[in-house]
């Protein structure tokens, strides 16, 4: 699947038109982002006992769950119709998934930064590359995530990380199975999709069998792509920690009080914990709730911890916290 969007990318020529490739992975697996670092994000060996593969993408982000069957589009067009940037490539992408996701019952899908929020949770996440001369965007429909099985795939730096990360997950993440009554199947998902189209460009989409020689010509340039993409530099999705939406994300890192485990929820401190009980009980005290900044965590430390400490433990926390604040 991730060889054959990326290769028809990688082979679009300046005069092809505007193409969607409806598709559904064969099996269940891990997709990590075009420089993510998997080993660095993921428990490898916990993958392989699994028998879930780890996969990479040529779009950006971080590790997602991708289920068998799990509906798939890619939109993929000339690079010169970036004229305006991969604003408006994001911005003809989700606005498909956004109004596939409302044809199907979901009206309050809604677009923050590249993900798509249903209820205050991500429902989607999407991602774009250039490729040559050709641009690809892609989204999933997440119909059932299980977040137990996600969850055995990242790596976990202590014992109780993931003990945080589950119920973040709960918190920030849902699923077509948890917002309706009845998941739609792949065709519904299909259909919908067929309408979003024609309502976006003002005209039906013209359907197209995928003729077996071209599909296998696709496939070999994209899995050349994605080799040369596994030779690259690569490097973890957010330093220390998980991303588990725009808003929410768990760290764990080690300080002078040892390990130092963090959960920031928008723009302050969700919970904090260190293995010093001592110091413990003065994050307990006075950190909950405060911006997970130097200055602002080190004036209410300061009252707490040896000056030295309560800066070293700030530094850390908001180094972090800016670690996260990337587009």
């Amino acid at each position: 699947m991730h060889a054959l969007y990326t290769g028809m990318a990688a082979c679009t020529r300046d005069d092809d038109p505007v193409r969607v490739l409806w598709l559904q992975s064969s099996q269940d697996h891990v997709s990590v982002g075009a420089s993510q670092n998997p080993a660095a994000d993921l428990d490898l060996a916990g993958c392989a006992k699994e028998g879930i593969p780890v996969l990479r993408r040529p779009l950006g982000g971080g590790a997602v769950w991708v289920e068998a069957q799990q509906p798939c589009f890619f939109l993929v067009m000339p690079r010169r119709s970036l004229a305006r940037g991969h604003r408006h490539l994001f911005s003809v992408g989700m606005g498909l998934a956004v109004a596939v996701l409302r044809q199907l019952g979901l009206d309050d899908a809604e677009t923050r930064s590249q993900d798509i929020w249903i209820h205050g949770r991500k429902i989607m996440g999407t991602g774009a590359a250039t490729l040559e001369k050709g641009c690809v965007f892609g989204a999933s429909f997440l119909r059932r995530f299980p977040m137990e099985r996600f969850l055995a795939c990242i790596f976990s730096p202590s014992d109780g990380y993931r003990e945080w990360v589950l119920p973040a997950l709960r918190e920030g993440v849902t699923d077509c199975e948890r917002e309706m009554s009845l998941a739609p199947d792949s065709d519904a998902f299909r259909m919908a999709l067929f309408e979003a189209l024609r309502q976006r460009f003002g005209v039906p989409p013209q359907i197209l069998e995928l003729d077996p020689g071209l599909r296998d010509t696709w496939i070999a340039r994209g899995r050349e792509e994605l080799e040369d993409m596994e030779q690259g530099e690569t490097r973890p999705a957010v330093p220390s920690g998980i991303r588990i939406n725009r808003a929410n994300h768990v760290f764990e890192t080690r300080s002078r009080c040892g390990r130092l485990r963090l959960h920031v929820a928008g723009t302050a401190i969700r919970r904090i914990w260190c293995e010093e009980p001592r110091i413990n009980d003065v994050l307990q005290e006075r950190v909950i709730g405060l911006a997970p900044e130097r200055l602002v965590l080190r004036a209410s430390l300061s009252q707490g911890l040896e000056p030295s400490l309560a800066d070293e433990i700030s530094c850390r926390v908001d180094a972090l916290y800016r670690g996260i604040r990337v587009p």
